[in-house]
């Protein structure tokens, strides 16, 4: 199923590409042309016989929310940023899979045994987290990972009887369905915009 393949596809905002090769591998024998724009937008038309007919364009936003790295501790940790609004109190125990070949990890803080009790009656914040890839020492895990690799969230799709669930699906469900649409002919020409860093 499509969605199934764009809800598990890793596309963090501004690291579209696995995303948009989905897409043109589905939707590439149906549509007269496309191109890429340079941000990354894939821009499809389908075209309509009929003259001066009405051009109706269509977007949905191939991104998702996720992390980045920006910082790998001597301890082999990785600290992150946040790519688009993420809510900090769902991320610790989180698993996660850094950068392009997908470094399995997972999202950590300081143990809450170990919390003063000042620290236990503060909201956690993103900088007090961090990622464990199983690194030993900051050679280790720069072995593997680098500052800027994107971060994406380890969640795979999932059919539950009559229920679909997955990740981003704000808006890959948006892209599925621009998917199927340009499929048909209508009488006007349809431009289906997928596009990049809606997230953010």
């Amino acid at each position: 199923m499509l969605l199934q393949k764009l809800s598990d596809a890793r596309g963090v905002s501004g690291n579209e590409d696995a995303v948009r090769e989905l897409l043109l591998e589905e939707i590439g024998p149906y549509v007269d042309e496309y191109r890429v724009d340079d941000l990354g937008n894939l821009l499809a038309t389908v075209h309509v016989s009929k003259e001066k007919a009405h051009r109706v364009m269509l977007a949905a936003h191939m991104d998702e929310i996720g992390l980045m790295v920006v910082q790998v501790g001597k301890d082999g940790m990785l600290r992150f940023r946040p790519v688009g609004g993420i809510d900090p109190r769902v991320l610790p125990g989180k698993r996660v899979l850094v950068g392009k070949e997908g470094i399995p990890g997972i999202i950590g803080l300081k143990a809450v045994h170990l919390l003063t009790p000042e620290e236990e009656r503060q909201v956690v914040r993103i900088e007090q987290m961090y990622i464990d890839i199983g690194a030993k020492s900051k050679e280790d895990a720069e072995a593997v990972v680098k500052v800027g690799d994107y971060i994406s969230f380890d969640t795979r799709s999932e059919v539950l009887g009559r229920l679909f669930k997955g990740k981003a699906l704000d808006d890959r469900a948006g892209c599925a369905v621009l998917a199927e649409l340009v499929k048909e002919r209508y009488e006007v020409e349809i431009v289906a915009a997928f596009t990049v860093q809606e997230e953010v």
